[in-house]
């Protein structure tokens, strides 16, 4: 039964396994022993009745003994046939790996001919101890690459796997995926598992992809909304997949989501901006730097340098950790959309031209002076504000104590220069409006009704040429 790729992502590590490549070998390698036993017992047959009636003496010669005859030259000429099959075989078998190497061109050095006698052939599956003979060739997939053999003869099982297909066992390790196609058509991702993947005889390792964060820093030019160029430092941390999910059994430092490698992977493009130059992929880490180098412009173009520059302005300063959220959470939104989270973003340094800073300089002087001249004079009118208060209240308690001694002296008997003194108390504050403002109503009713009291209480003199201070009510 031919491999079909499944449709859905949680059969995709376990879509082709050892035993579906033993399966096919099997497949593959009783089909051609099928025809060569036949082949062989036929032979043999005619070898076998031809010489025999060959070397059989007969005095009068038969039907059989012609048939013999005829059948030991059948047999004659059919091993002369498979000596000069063999030649031609052997004379074919070049030309195919010549073809091979023109058609691939694989690394000087590499052993052709077992490449193919591999996919030809596969593996028989053998009995205990001798399986370890017919066990599969693997490669193993570690820091994001194949790891490659030291010898380029022992090399071919990784590149056979990337140009022309299984079957291969793939280990792969922790961090790191793998992108397969099948016909320069997307057949499935796989990764690390219990379960280690395998790669059918049609399918190859389009992309490796490494799992683990990715860190990019760059410099580039932003304009605020005032017409000022800035540059930018940046450094942005992303990788593939939500880092929120974490592996269940625990055994996956970076556990990864095969959707999300197949959208990242898909993201790839190639950028040739100079024909003259070779063109170069353009990977979800670009991807990434190019939200970043959209995202960061629009959102400085839309403010002025010093609302960018100083917390007092309260309009999204650059630096400040809500500023950043903020851009951080747009960048998320942007490249998700390929399988990629943006896990740290910051800025390192911001750069303004030389004459544009000594000028924001000397006005950030100029306005911090002002400020602290406001600030100054602020609290001196505050300070002011207090002791007129504190004078306010401790009048007040004078008043009322004064205002309950006159209550309790009915008969209206006062000293002369303390009235007078006292009228004169009250008259300027009465008229004074600061005072009016910070004493209470109750107090204010109070000190009316006195001084009204004050004003009935005129001086008079007797006719002695003395004063009588006895009030007319």
């Amino acid at each position: 039964m031919p491999f079909t790729p499944p449709s859905t992502f949680e059969e995709w590590q376990t879509a082709y396994t050892r035993e579906d490549a033993y399966r096919d070998s099997e497949r593959r390698i009783g089909r051609f022993l099928v025809k060569l036993i036949i082949f062989l017992i036929a032979l043999l047959y005619c070898i076998f009745i031809g010489f025999r009636h060959f070397f059989d003496p007969i005095e009068q010669p038969s039907l059989w003994w012609f048939l013999g005859r005829w059948t030991a030259a059948a047999a004659l000429v059919l091993g002369l046939l498979i000596l000069f099959f063999f030649i031609i075989q052997r004379w074919a078998k070049q030309c195919a790996w010549s073809f091979f190497r023109a058609f691939y061109c694989p690394p000087e050095g590499m052993n052709v001919g077992r490449m193919i006698a591999e996919r030809r052939n596969g593996r028989f599956r053998l009995p205990p101890p001798l399986n370890m003979l017919s066990q599969f060739q693997y490669i193993l997939v570690k820091d994001g690459a194949i790891v490659e053999k030291e010898e380029v003869k022992d090399r071919w099982p990784a590149w056979m796997a990337c140009n022309v297909g299984g079957p291969i066992l793939l280990i792969v390790f922790d961090g790191n995926a793998l992108y397969l196609e099948r016909g320069n058509k997307f057949s499935r991702v796989v990764g690390p598992g219990e379960i280690a993947p395998f790669l059918e005889w049609f399918e190859t390792i389009k992309y490796v992809v490494d799992l683990r964060p990715k860190v990019k820093v760059g410099s580039f030019d932003v304009w605020t909304k005032d017409g000022i160029k800035i540059v930018l430092t940046v450094r942005v941390e992303s990788r593939i997949g939500d880092p929120a999910k974490r592996d269940p059994e625990g055994k996956l430092v970076y556990p990864y989501d095969p959707v999300a490698v197949k959208k990242a992977v898909e993201r790839i493009a190639l950028r040739w901006p100079d024909p003259t130059q070779e063109p170069s992929e353009f990977t979800w880490v670009d991807a990434v730097w190019g939200q970043v180098t959209g995202i960061l412009p629009s959102y400085i173009g839309s403010r002025y340098l010093d609302d960018l520059l100083l917390a007092e302005r309260k309009s999204g300063q650059i630096l400040s950790a809500e500023s950043l959220a903020d851009i951080f959470k747009k960048l998320n939104q942007a490249t998700q959309a390929f399988g990629v989270f943006v896990t740290d973003l910051q800025i390192v340094k911001v750069e303004i031209p030389e004459e544009i800073r000594k000028f924001q300089e000397e006005y950030w002087k100029a306005e911090r002076e002002s400020i602290i001249t406001l600030t100054e004079g602020q609290a001196k009118a505050f300070e002011i504000r207090a002791q007129e208060k504190v004078k306010a209240e401790a009048q007040q308690d004078l008043i009322i104590a004064i205002a309950d001694g006159l209550e309790k002296n009915s008969d209206g008997r006062f000293v002369e220069p303390l009235l007078l003194s006292l009228s004169g108390i009250l008259d300027d504050s009465l008229s004074d409006p600061l005072f009016r403002a910070y004493i209470a109503k109750e107090t204010l009713d109070t000190l009316e009704k006195l001084h009204r009291m004050l004003e009935h209480s005129v001086p008079e003199e007797n006719d002695h040429g003395t004063t009588d201070t006895r009030s007319h009510s």
